[in-house]
């Protein structure tokens, strides 16, 4: 496969406009609607339920049939590193709370939080189809390479946000430094866009 260069991404570009307004709504969520933490905590967790949908997209869009094969194989290794990450949040820091993580309890969570899981979707719905098609980026990666592609954004974020979670809750004010938290995720999630749409040994433009 001959080495093409990467979409050239910018905080001004439309993907990015996307993402920032998309992570607004779990904040809107926060400020207007008193959602707490392990609410916020849910959501994130939710998100890489979205992400991993877009990279089984992606894995179509460069293997067709081939997918077939190991598309499987990613949804049983994907499921169960969701499995594992729910676990960690709740031992860290939900089990303390009284939310309940039986199936109906986190589907009645889930309709909670639809709003913003569904600017998510789209916020990431909008960098697949103007990166991923419409710039062509599907040309240059591989299908190895785009199976493993979500758990190094997922696993350095979610670590972030998880110990950031701790520090929130030891302080007297909640809100603010619940705000601060979901803007260093916002802050996390955009270099992650930005480095994942730049050629490599290039800087993102502002």
């Amino acid at each position: 496969m001959p080495h093409l260069h990467k979409t050239r991404v910018s905080l001004s570009s439309v993907s990015s406009v996307a993402l920032i307004a998309a992570n607004l709504a779990p904040v809107a969520g926060v400020v207007f609607f008193s959602w707490t933490i392990e609410d916020v905590l849910l959501l994130y967790w939710a998100e890489s339920a979205v992400i991993g949908f877009y990279n089984l997209a992606r894995m179509w869009v460069i293997g067709r049939w081939k997918i077939l094969f190991l598309g499987p194989f990613f949804l049983i290794h994907y499921s169960g590193f969701m499995a594992g990450h729910l676990f960690f949040i709740y031992a860290l820091v939900i089990s303390d709370s009284d939310v309940s993580m039986s199936v109906s309890s986190m589907l009645d969570y889930l309709l909670l939080l639809s709003p913003a899981l569904i600017a998510l979707f789209i916020s990431h719905g909008v960098s697949f189809l103007f990166n991923f098609l419409g710039e062509k980026e599907y040309q240059t990666t591989s299908l190895s390479e785009q199976i493993n592609a979500p758990y190094h954004r997922i696993i350095i974020m979610h670590l972030t946000i998880i110990f950031g979670s701790l520090l929130v809750m030891s302080m007297d004010n909640r809100l603010l430094f619940l705000v601060l938290m979901m803007a260093l995720k916002v802050g996390l999630d955009l270099r992650a866009h930005l480095g994942e749409h730049h050629p490599k040994g290039q800087k993102e433009p502002v």
